[in-house]
């Protein structure tokens, strides 16, 4: 029986997390391809539960509607009263949040300025290129310190905010292997040893590196 459905585009990052931790807990989720310009359709439909037509939007199989992705994920995760991927502590599930925000609002807007005009796909007109660069690399660098002292974002084994902050970086390690490995050593280890857990390779497929030229970030 199905636990709910998921309104999302194809290769939508925000989903990566979710889909996962579903799979390893068994519950069983519909997905529905809401893309305005492919699915018109299903994006309609999808007005219809979230008016602000975003995704990922989860309606459970009892009609209960949740948006905004780190909700869904955590509700998710909830699921299970023996999970491990919302920490040991309160202190613990607080810090998951808190790195969930920082690569949900910070981090994935960001990493879209830079990877989607590299894709062909049009940006958000706001979006500065180089402003896109320096936040990124910011973010990457905070990732980077800590992960030099830390094997997880949250204590001493993997929680759901590696698995939601590895979906966030797929395309840009994708198309920005040579640059990010090299520069971020420690979050390079860090997302391999994460992205190849079976959980999120299930959802998330091989991670196939393209050679592409990553914008470099001028020197203020």
């Amino acid at each position: 029986m199905s636990f709910g459905t998921i309104y999302t585009h194809e290769l939508n990052p925000r989903t990566v997390a979710i889909l996962a931790v579903a799979n390893e807990q068994g519950l069983k989720l519909d997905l529905i391809y809401a893309d305005k310009e492919k699915n018109r359709e299903n994006y309609e439909q999808l007005l219809q539960i979230n008016p602000l037509g975003q995704v990922p939007t989860f309606v459970g199989a009892d009609g209960y509607v949740l948006t905004e992705c780190m909700a869904i994920a955590l509700y998710i995760t909830s699921k299970s009263d023996t999970t491990t991927l919302l920490g040991s502590t309160r202190r613990d599930y607080f810090n998951i949040i808190k790195w969930m925000s920082l690569a949900n609002s910070d981090l994935l807007p960001a990493a879209g300025g830079i990877v989607l005009p590299l894709i062909g796909r049009q940006v958000d007109g706001h979006k500065d290129l180089q402003s896109c660069l320096r936040s990124f690399h910011k973010d990457c660098r905070l990732l980077e310190d800590h992960l030099t002292k830390n094997k997880y974002l949250v204590g001493g084994q993997m929680t759901l905010a590696d698995l939601f902050t590895v979906g966030m970086l797929k395309f840009p390690f994708m198309l920005g292997h040579k640059v990010l490995f090299i520069k971020y050593p420690r979050l390079g280890e860090w997302f391999s040893r994460v992205y190849e857990t079976p959980m999120v390779k299930e959802v998330a497929g091989n991670l196939h590196f393209v050679d592409a030229p990553f914008p470099t970030l001028q020197e203020s």
